[in-house]
């Protein structure tokens, strides 16, 4: 009884110890480190199988995912384990002998832990922002997962992409991305007079940038800029617009009247606020080419464009009349022989491209919103068809001949837009929809039912050519009627060019990421 008494005085001390030791607040320092490193112990496991795992589902039959932003940070949560276990290992050898070192100074054992806790914080940011700033050029699938690969590295690397021919589309959401941007008060045009006179070029601006920032992700028109156009110091941007409608010439100038011709031309508004874009990034005015190769530039174009230094581009037989305009040139065709020319599958002739394209770096695609008179183009005249004024024609392919008819052309058409200089320098399509006429290519523009009774009032923004056509004859379809096909695109979707869809009754796709922006309704 005795023993058992003093046992129970002994083990009532011990508790009795232990409460006030608890109380006091003077917890040993390695009662202090063992308790903390549990906690840390386990929520490290936790992360680290659980990004393993997450590693393991995600990119274990696709590597290639390893590059996706999730990936990358389940990556530098288990690679932070990782390095944690390794660089602790030694403390597990020698932790008894630590924890008999921390038990003679507390001061010093508190202020090493402290150290050792900030320096384990600032090694998971590191890693963390390490993995973060790895690139993100590796190879992807096709669709709307993201990226594309350049013919030439598919092949370095051994992997295939359907649409690999979308340069712009490196560091874009998406590929297929289609921005339309709708602004009821980006004209004040009711159906009479010279559109030019009624076009709001603030209004225009701020669509702009909104296009540029929806299609490329980002937070600044800049940043979109900048990922559209990657400008290095001495690169050129070549704009190819559409004036179709704009034929004549003489020695008393390019005396084409839009206040008393209004037939459909791209607007200097919307060809401004794109200069503006390419001049926040760095591109000099004398690098910016203004362009219709088969057609001449008039006169009250050029007056209207704010950036009096780009330079104009104009077709090879207007040399005589160019004296005393400022920054305006002529452009002939590269040769048969050339490395930029290619072969037609309809035709068996060159497509030969102009030579500003040729010696473009980059280009930017203007096409307008307007249906066509004739089914050989799928009455629509819309980017595909707006590089038709971009190379030599061929005999066969001019006027009302045999062989002008809608299979073969459409063919010609996607033949055009895979030449090299097209397919790989076409950097963006800004589809000019701020007036449109549905029904005929050299008409004026008109008032749309679709949308009440005013002009469209709506720009279009891509980097798949056949994507964005796609959305904008569907526009056209809507206001006009099934007689609009696209048959063009279906082409230039076989070639490989994008993706050719029509919307549903919902106005929805399932392969174009279609981003609609409405800015009447957000007022």
């Amino acid at each position: 009884m005795k023993e058992s008494k003093n046992n129970h005085s002994h083990n009532s001390n011990d508790i009795s110890h232990s409460h006030n030791f608890s109380h006091s607040g003077k917890i040993p320092v390695k009662y202090r480190i063992k308790h903390l490193w549990h906690k840390i112990e386990n929520s490290f496991v936790f992360m680290a199988l659980a990004s393993f795992f997450w590693l393991l589902y995600k990119s274990g039959t696709k590597p290639s995912r390893i590059v996706y932003p999730c990936q990358k940070a389940a990556a530098a949560s288990l690679s932070t384990f990782v390095i944690l276990a390794i660089i602790s290992s030694p403390l597990f050898i020698y932790m008894k002998k630590i924890q008999t070192f921390f038990a003679h100074d507390s001061k010093l054992s508190r202020s090493l832990l402290f150290i050792t806790i900030i320096a384990a914080i600032f090694g998971v940011f590191l890693a963390i922002d390490y993995y973060s700033s790895m690139p993100m050029n590796s190879p992807v699938g096709p669709g709307l997962e993201g990226k594309v690969l350049s013919p030439s590295e598919q092949v370095n690397l051994g992997t295939q992409s359907e649409y690999a021919t979308i340069p712009a589309a490196y560091d874009l959401p998406s590929p297929h991305r289609v921005v339309t941007v709708h602004d009821s008060n980006s004209s004040t045009w009711e159906g009479e007079g010279n559109p030019n006179n009624y076009i709001n070029q603030t209004e225009i601006d701020k669509m702009v940038d909104i296009g540029i920032m929806e299609l490329t992700g980002t937070t600044s028109p800049q940043d979109g800029w900048r990922k559209i156009i990657p400008y290095e110091n001495g690169q050129s941007v070549a704009i190819k617009m559409n004036f179709n409608n704009n034929w004549y010439f003489s020695s008393s100038g390019f005396y084409y009247d839009d206040n008393s011709n209004i037939n459909m031309l791209n607007y200097a508004a919307v060809v401004n606020s794109v200069i503006r874009g390419l001049k926040s990034i760095g591109v000099p005015s004398d690098k910016i080419w203004i362009t219709d190769p088969s057609r001449p530039v008039h006169d009250q174009f050029r007056e209207r464009i704010e950036d009096k230094g780009v330079q104009y581009y104009i077709n090879q037989n207007c040399g005589a009349y160019i004296e005393g305009r400022p920054n305006v040139y002529v452009t002939g065709y590269v040769s048969d022989s050339s490395v930029y020319a290619s072969t037609s599958t309809t035709y068996d002739e060159k497509i030969r491209p102009a030579q500003v394209f040729a010696d473009a770096t980059y280009i930017i695609n203007m096409p307008q919103l307007k249906g066509h008179g004739y089914s050989n183009v799928g009455r629509v005249t819309l980017g595909l068809k707006n590089n038709f004024g971009s190379v030599h024609y061929t005999a066969n392919a001019l006027g009302d001949c045999p062989a002008h008819k809608a299979e073969p052309f459409a063919k010609l058409l996607a033949d055009i837009n895979n030449n090299s200089v097209f397919r790989d320098k076409t950097r963006l399509i800004v589809g000019d929809g701020i007036m449109g006429n549905p029904d005929i290519n050299y008409g004026p523009p008109t008032l749309w039912k679709s949308f009440g009774n005013k002009p469209p009032e709506t720009l279009f923004f891509g980097v798949d050519p056949v994507a964005t056509d796609s959305v904008m004859v569907d526009y056209i379809r809507r206001e006009a009627g099934p007689q609009a096909t696209g048959l063009v695109q279906s082409y230039a979707a076989a070639l490989g060019l994008g993706v050719a869809e029509s919307w549903n009754d919902q106005e929805k796709y399932t392969y174009i990421d279609y981003h609609p922006i409405d800015l009447d309704s957000q007022m």
